[in-house]
């Protein structure tokens, strides 16, 4: 017994001091200790066939990029050959190696690009290789012209990134919707871009956001911006050019300083294919008609069996479409007919006079067969009354009906002043008929209001009369200015006011406006009662003087409509309102919109 209590106590001695000595016996309870991670992106240390290679084949070509450890492809959408074709690039891995195949006939006597853009990384911890363009020709020379540019939002003149640029020789409207480019580049994270290895000739420069990924502009669901003439570029690509190089996207300063030949203002185009494209009614006396595309011309429009005189038709601003009400006073048809000749796109592109006739039958909507029921029992109709109290004296107080007015008093109509010691006095109010609304109105009060005192308006029953012959029902608003010493003033003097402008206080996004002015002289703009925050000015031409910001139409060479940024200072468009302030800023619109 002592023996085997002997022999075991040695093979478990020698057993752990075999582990202790053992790398594949390690305690369990501590991970093991690696070395410093990876953070360098892979290198290229040979390109078969070379950079810059002529008589590269028009089939079956194939460029081997060999690195300096294992590299994949990480996004294959950013690899993009210029000019594009219907074929996508094959990749394959093959070691450390990636190997890239053209699927696709090549042109003869054409200099290609492959712009690798960010799509290669090391296997291990995704380090991005450098960006990486190779050049080839499928001819004996390497064309050596290039161009940078700029693709910006047309409204806010904020960078737009991943949207495909495009160069074509074929000068014809209908290049960019029907053929591939001659050469393209998608810009990057400051939608900036460069089209390297281009021969001198005259091109168009389109840009468009290419949604379907086929290299072709589709107007019903891209973006697109447009030059309005022919880019012939003088510029040589060298190893030297600064905006050649890679960058890195966080480098703001660097990214920054490139400079950009041109500049796109990218805009959702309008619809240039005209036709009805839908019609109904609202109501028994209620319609719409909407159009593909805007600036509808409409020659005659009749309801068979009512006059004339009996209708009303409202167009939206941009005239894509209408509204119709029939004043007709007995109860019509559930078939309601109508008689519309227009300016419609036939089959060659062009507006050619049509006729056509729909029928409008009743509503089927159920929320809208709801609505028309309890109407019929109602003895009065609401008038929806709104106003904003830091803009009631540049906006006014609106009023709006359902249906169109037919009759109005408004004398009756009264704007109560109170001051802080519950002392009345009427004040004076202005009233208008909004010109792009018939059922909207809109009353102004006379005189400056006072902070810190009540104002109540009061339209009685019976002001108004709509449509059916019913009377509007009494109300009451009661608005009072906004209070508080922390609340600023900024006055914005505006010069050199040469046409019509629309000028927006906005946040410093751009996506919120807290005033807006339509100007056509020289002018003070006061806007008061403001937060303190950040701000920008945005100035937007209105060449067709129709009060709202139009975009362009490529069909028709139509840039959008202008828009710049007030900055105060070269690059600084944010005007910083601190609280309890009162601040001018003059602005001379001329030589802001000449620079």
């Amino acid at each position: 017994m002592k023996t085997r209590l002997t022999l075991t106590a040695i093979v478990l001695a020698a057993f752990s001091a075999a582990c202790l000595l053992s790398h594949s016996c390690a305690n369990t309870t501590t991970a093991p200790q690696g070395g410093p991670k990876d953070t360098i992106p892979p290198v290229i240390k040979q390109i078969e066939p070379q950079n810059g290679t002529t008589g590269f084949p028009t089939v079956g070509g194939t460029v081997v990029m060999t690195f300096d450890e294992y590299t994949v492809v990480k996004n294959q959408g950013d690899i993009l050959l210029s000019p594009p074709l219907k074929k996508k690039l094959k990749t394959k891995v093959r070691g450390k190696s990636i190997v890239v195949t053209v699927q696709d006939t090549l042109r003869e006597n054409t200099t290609y690009t492959i712009d690798f853009g960010s799509a290669l990384a090391d296997n291990n911890e995704g380090n991005i290789a450098p960006r990486t363009v190779y050049t080839f020709s499928t001819g004996d020379v390497i064309d050596s012209m290039y161009v940078t540019g700029r693709v910006i939002d047309c409204q806010t003149l904020t960078p737009v990134p991943k949207t495909l640029v495009t160069l074509y020789r074929d000068h014809s409207d209908s290049a960019c919707f029907n053929a591939l480019p001659d050469a393209a580049a998608i810009t990057d994270d400051w939608g900036f871009f460069t089209i390297r290895n281009i021969a001198p000739d005259a091109y168009r420069v389109y840009a468009y956001s290419d949604a379907d990924g086929d290299f072709k502009y589709n107007p019903d669901g891209d973006k697109v911006a447009f030059m309005d003439s022919l880019f012939t570029p003088e510029a040589v690509v060298r190893d030297s050019i600064y905006e050649l190089k890679g960058f890195d996207m966080k480098d703001t300063t660097a990214c920054m300083a490139r400079n950009a030949m041109i500049e796109l203002p990218l805009f959702t185009g309008l619809q240039s294919v005209q036709y009805l494209q839908n019609y109904g009614r609202k109501a028994e006396k209620a319609g719409f008609l909407k159009f593909s595309a805007g600036d509808v011309v409409i020659n005659s429009l009749e309801f068979v069996g009512i006059d004339s005189s009996d209708v009303l038709v409202q167009y939206t601003p941009t005239r894509d479409s209408l509204d119709f009400w029939i004043t007709y006073k007995y109860h019509l048809e559930d078939s309601l007919i109508l008689r519309l000749n227009y300016m419609k796109t036939d089959s060659t592109g062009h507006l050619v006079a049509t006729d056509e006739s729909v029928v409008l039958g009743m509503p089927t909507d159920t929320a809208l067969i709801s609505a028309n029921k309890a109407r019929e029992k109602d003895t009065v109709f609401v008038l929806k009354t709104a106003s904003a109290p830091e803009t009631i004296e540049q906006e006014g107080i609106t009023l709006e009906s359902e249906f169109p007015v037919i009759r109005m008093v408004t004398d009756s109509i009264s704007l109560i002043e109170t001051n802080p010691k519950n002392q009345t006095v009427e004040r004076d109010i202005r009233f208008t008929r909004d010109p792009s609304d018939i059922r909207r109105f809109i009353l102004y009060p006379e005189g400056k209001l006072q902070p810190g005192y009540t104002y109540a308006v009061t339209i009685p029953r019976g002001t108004f009369t709509n449509m059916y012959g019913l009377p509007s029902r009494e109300e009451t608003l009661r608005i009072s200015l906004p209070t508080g010493e922390d609340l600023s003033t900024l006055s914005i003097q505006l010069t050199g006011v040469d046409n019509r402008y629309i000028v927006e206080l906005t946040n410093e996004k751009l996506d919120r406006v807290h005033r807006r002015f339509i100007v056509e002289k020289d002018s003070t703009l006061f806007c008061p009662y403001l937060k303190a925050d950040r701000y920008a000015i945005r100035i937007m031409q209105d060449r067709n003087r129709n009060g709202i910001y139009d975009m362009g139409n490529l069909l028709e060479k139509r840039q959008p409509e202008r828009v710049l940024i007030f900055e105060s200072e070269p690059g600084k468009r944010v005007l910083e309102i601190p609280e309890r302030s009162e601040i001018e800023q003059p602005i001379d619109i001329q030589a802001l919109f000449n620079k």
